[in-house]
């Protein structure tokens, strides 16, 4: 009996559950994708092909998830209970045991859980081989991915799940045993005094947001500040500031600009803006923690999104400007080059485009400013290059090539976006720096001491083969050569060089013997691009599924506060409805009603997001404008969509009784 009751209780509110189930149903199949992944075996074998810690990244993201997903449904749970308190109470008139009572929500719970686990995983193991070619399609590389259906993964999903159920159904059962029947049929909400607001704790508000955006947006290697105080203390200080901030201005700043709007009588009295704004007066006091919250998910979730995203798109541009060639060989041999050619040509998939040969030495520095008591280095390795032959590759592999004026004896450019983009005192130092070159060999003169005079953007050499390579004049390089062996680096550039795997290892295998993704003698576009595109391409694979359960909860979090409030104010909408308000009106009354709890949200959580996407392209990524402007437009589109679909269920609860 009491589980039909349970049953009947869940078909005629499943409409008002929908978004919460459908957002559980996405909660059960991201963490199962997460899960799965780390258990499937081509993903393990593919990120152990490169080196790296896949399945442990998918496990650890996993985690996260759950800890947030816990948060979200525990947060759901007490909505639906404070909404169902006379629902508790009726029953208890109708003779029910607490016991009985509490084990009808035992029977729901279960059902809605057991219900969103099965579709959760059921769409998990269905769309398991598109998400891993998704993910395969992210990191670029060409792989078939296979449909499997991972025991493991669905055990642990449904523990998992399981877990929680147990822990929100053992929160219920809390709740029915806490209070008594008259508490339970007195109003779900206090009539509370009219907020009023404050100007003074609104400025205050403001100073809190003001000083962690001041702290967010800080060059952390410049910054008084972040240099002398621990990284993340100050993260939690900036995290502390603007969500005390945040409810600060909600809590007393927009009461005091709708105590305002209440004061001019033009407006207040203009069509149904008299009982818009008296409902706000009572409703955002008790609203502004959820507001405050919702702003920080917003922030969160646009943050992890525009920021993965541009860091991704960064990354792959940076790494296809750092390598300029298909294959570079350094000390390449007669031997070494014709067998490479002979493999490119064999190969049916790639056809040599071009082969340059050059060479450059390395020799040790000095850096002269740095004393010997230092924690710096003073010596370095630098591969050094003649002015001619940079003139020479770099026209050839830069459409837009400017060449540098001739350089004098001792001077030099120093190549490579680390230094170009360097902040400014260290190009300083490097412009203001003596070098001397070190040798054991006995040289016909002695050297003058080299000085960078300018920084080039691109390297002609790729990742691997040279670190801050310097251009000198070819005298300079001449002297040098005298008692310093040249390198011959051979470059070699063929036809698709982003699916070149197979040709690849064979290249490899015939200068070092056997494949390397570490080879000191040959760096690969191929090697060097999939290494970085598959931490960075998972990254964003991950940063973008957890951005949609953000979202979701986020969402979810609004429609069921509304909902809530909907059955609350029905009663107030029935005496509107005998004084004669039309259709028209009733949505126009309700949709000014909603609006601020979507609005003021979405315009913190925007402004939070930006600020943090500033301080990260402050200090990790130069331009992220294109991502940032992508990504918030696509969430307020699907805000705007739940703004639609919140007023709509608001509009339906309080006109069910409509005659």
């Amino acid at each position: 009996m009491l589980f039909k009751v349970a049953l009947t209780n869940m078909r005629k509110n499943f409409t008002q559950f929908m978004v919460y189930f459908v957002s559980l149903i996405v909660c059960v199949l991201v963490f199962f994708t997460f899960v799965s992944l780390s258990y499937n075996p081509l993903i393990d074998k593919v990120f152990t092909r490169w080196e790296l810690f896949g399945p442990a990244m998918f496990s650890a993201a996993s985690v996260i998830l759950i800890l947030f997903i816990f948060f979200f449904i525990f947060y759901s749970n007490s909505f639906f209970l404070k909404r169902r308190k006379r629902e508790i109470g009726l029953y208890s008139l109708l003779g029910l045991r607490k016991s009985q009572i509490a084990l009808v929500l035992f029977y729901e719970n279960a059902m809605m859980f057991m219900l969103a686990t099965f579709f959760g995983i059921l769409l998990g193991i269905f769309f398991s081989k598109l998400f891993a070619m998704l993910l395969f399609w992210i990191v670029g590389l060409s792989i078939d991915a296979e449909f499997l259906i991972s025991v493991p993964a669905i055990t642990d999903t449904a523990m998992v799940f399981l877990a929680i159920m147990l822990f929100t159904s053992v929160y219920a059962i809390f709740i029915v045993l806490r209070y008594n029947l008259s508490q339970l049929f007195k109003a779900n909400d206090k009539e509370e005094k009219v907020a009023k607001g404050s100007l003074l704790l609104m400025v205050v508000g403001v100073a809190f947001i003001g000083f962690g955006y001041f702290l967010a947006t800080q060059n952390i290697e410049e910054s008084a500040i972040w240099l002398n105080y621990d990284f993340f203390d100050l993260l939690l200080v900036i995290l502390f500031s603007v969500i005390l901030g945040t409810w600060l201005t909600v809590r007393f700043g927009t009461p005091y600009v709708i105590r305002k709007l209440y004061q001019n009588k033009h407006f207040f009295y203009n069509g149904t803006n008299i009982i818009g704004i008296s409902s706000l007066r009572f409703r955002l006091k008790k609203n502004a923690s959820t507001i405050a919250m919702i702003a920080v998910l917003s922030a969160t979730t646009l943050t992890i999104i525009s920021s993965m995203t541009s860091f991704y798109v960064r990354t792959l541009n940076d790494i296809s400007d750092d390598n300029p060639s298909s294959y570079q060989v350094s000390n390449m041999t007669d031997k070494n080059e014709k067998e490479i050619i002979q493999t490119i040509n064999a190969d049916k998939n790639h056809q040599l485009k071009s082969l340059m040969k050059t060479e450059m030495v390395r020799t040790t520095l000095e850096y002269k400013d740095i004393s010997n008591n230092s924690t710096e280095p003073r010596e370095m390795m630098h591969p050094i290059v003649s002015e001619s032959e940079y003139n020479r590759i770099a026209a050839k592999q830069q459409s837009n090539f400017i060449a540098p004026k001739k350089l004098k004896y001792g001077d030099a450019i120093l190549l490579g976006k680390n230094a170009y983009y360097a902040r400014k005192e260290i190009q300083d130092k490097w412009l203001s720096r003596e070098m001397e070159v070190k040798t054991d060999k006995p040289t016909k003169k002695k050297l003058s001491p080299l000085k960078v005079i300018n920084f080039r953007e691109f390297s002609i050499f790729n990742t691997g083969i040279s670190y801050e390579a310097l251009v000198v004049s070819d005298e300079y390089y001449d002297d040098i050569r005298a008692f310093t062996a040249p390198e011959v680096v051979g470059m070699f550039d063929i036809t698709n060089p982003s699916h070149s795997e197979e040709l690849d290892k064979k290249v490899q295998t015939i200068v070092d013997g056997s494949p390397s993704l570490f080879s000191e003698n040959v760096s690969s576009y191929y090697t060097n691009y999939h290494m970085i595109s598959l931490l960075v391409g998972s990254l964003l694979f991950i940063g973008v599924f957890i951005g949609i359960v953000f979202f979701l909860a986020t969402g979810s979090i609004i429609y069921f506060k509304l909902v809530t409030d909907a059955v609350t104010e029905k009663n107030k909408f029935d005496i509107l409805f005998k004084l004669g308000v039309t259709d028209k009106e009733l949505r126009k009354i309700i949709s000014k009603q909603v609006w601020p709890i979507f609005v003021i949200p979405l315009f913190f959580g925007i402004a939070h997001s930006m600020v943090a996407l500033w301080g990260i392209s402050i200090n990790l990524i130069d331009n992220i404008k294109y991502p940032v402007l992508i990504g918030t437009g696509i969430y307020i589109l699907f805000f705007a969509a739940y703004y639609v679909l919140c007023v709509n269920s608001f509009t339906k609860i309080v006109t069910a009784d409509r005659k």
